[in-house]
């Protein structure tokens, strides 16, 4: 969120507005805490990404679809990510050449 602050724009980080005790670990639950995420990009302007995650591949895979647009800042923020995209490849197929 500092880096986002720090280039001039607000930052939405679903980690921040869906606290996990109250969403996706609690009554909410993970489905309807990945909807309320979706929800969230709708009303961004763009969509950035840190890491490389289940969640985060659906996420990008709706910002696609609502035409958003992205900016993938994997390498400076999940050193692990390649082994992210490695086990999630097979799912999120469509997004392939997009991560690499």
């Amino acid at each position: 969120m500092d880096f986002v602050t720090d280039i001039g724009h607000g930052p939405f980080h679903p980690f921040q507005a869906f606290e996990y005790e109250r969403f996706e670990g609690g009554p909410v639950g993970r489905e309807m805490t990945i909807e309320f995420c979706k929800k969230a990009i709708e009303i961004c302007d763009e969509f950035w990404m840190f890491g490389v995650s289940d969640g985060t591949l659906q996420e990008l895979l709706h910002a696609k679809r609502l035409g958003k647009p992205t900016k993938l800042l994997l390498n400076e923020f999940d050193p692990n990510w390649r082994d992210a995209h490695e086990a999630l490849k097979t799912k999120y197929k469509q997004l392939n050449n997009l991560i690499q």
